[in-house]
């Protein structure tokens, strides 16, 4: 038999009305009793009919987590445990999330007002345009690093201070020609790290050259493998990389190890952001963890509070960085 909303109230001991307001996150309904709600819910395993909802409502019951760059995105860790984290966040809700990997899914997605919201890694200079996310008037929360002034809610990591701290570990380890290996400048992650390590050479008294940096065209190496073993060849000076991702500093080992160099003993490896497999390969990476499961929790919670009305004084959240030593940093050889 189907539970209705009336059976939930009369279990409860509540108003139809107070269970109408749990469902549809409107406040008015003090925490006890909301919880008494939710656990009777459970207990007769109430599903809200998000169709007849959404009729009354005029509201969809569905987020939108946009993914530029689709398959890619989703085999790299970072935004896979992001995703984790934005899950895990509205499984507290009774939004469902849908995902859009393509151009064209994601226009139709949000110009038929298919959602009531949007989660938006960030994208980049060339893929949706500024102005054309603002016309689609829908709430939207960006994730990493987007626009210097971005006009919507932005949770992000430390990117600039991020690599700061990965350069001067290496700087405390006697290494004093550092390398950096980047994803492409299109990308705001990538202006901000180049930023950060650029910065910090200049504030070691370290000279910063261009011939140091080796750039690529997404954060993973496997496209330029050749030219990245000519590069660590004709760069045999440098003795410790910092890397952007984990995912790119995963590949400078590979490329290391067929050009003959081991890690750490003739070359130091740093990431950066801390992916769940960053602990498990052999060398461990030593990396720059960030909270990732948190930020795609923040930035569920922060766009469920834009559909409850509920004013953002703090615009941008930006989570801090800490220094992980692992296997592939060491002292530099004499």
């Amino acid at each position: 038999m189907t539970v209705s909303m009336k059976d939930v109230a009369l279990k409860a001991g509540v108003s139809i009305a107070s269970v109408s307001r749990v469902i549809s996150g409107k406040p008015g309904v003090g925490k006890e009793t909301e919880k008494k709600i939710r656990e009777v819910m459970d207990e007769l395993d109430y599903r809200p009919n998000m169709g007849a909802r959404g009729l009354v409502m005029k509201s969809t019951g569905n987020i939108a987590i946009v993914i530029p760059r689709g398959t890619f995105t989703l085999n790299n860790p970072f935004f896979s445990t992001v995703l984790e984290g934005i899950a895990k966040g509205l499984d507290k809700t009774d939004y469902n999330m849908v995902m859009s990997f393509t151009s064209l899914q994601q226009k139709r997605l949000l110009e038929t007002q298919s959602v009531d919201g949007v989660i938006l890694f960030a994208p980049r200079y060339k893929e949706l345009k500024l102005e054309w996310l603002e016309s689609i008037g829908l709430p939207i929360v960006v994730i990493g690093s987007y626009l210097e002034d971005s006009p919507f809610p932005c949770v992000r990591p430390n990117d600039e201070m991020g690599t700061k701290k990965a350069v001067e570990e290496l700087y405390k380890l006697g290494h004093r020609n550092i390398g950096f290996i980047n994803g492409p400048i299109d990308s705001m992650h990538s202006v901000k790290c180049l930023r950060g390590y650029k910065n910090t050479i200049e504030s070691l008294n370290m000279e910063y050259t261009k011939n140091n940096v080796f750039e690529v065209g997404e954060f993973e190496i496997q496209a330029r493998n050749q030219d990245l073993e000519k590069f660590l060849i004709e760069n045999s000076r440098i003795t410790g990389f910092v890397c952007s991702s984990d995912y790119l500093a995963i590949g400078l080992i590979k490329a290391a190890g067929k050009v003959g160099l081991k890690i750490p003993e003739d070359l130091s490896v740093v990431g950066l952001d801390d992916v769940p497999l960053s602990s498990h390969i052999t060398p461990a990476l030593s990396t720059v963890h960030v909270d990732l499961i948190g930020i795609g929790k923040r930035a569920s919670a922060i766009l469920i509070n834009l559909l409850k009305g509920k004013q953002i004084r703090k615009k941008e959240i930006v989570f801090e960085m800490d220094f992980i030593s692992r296997d592939t940093t060491g002292i530099v050889k004499d």
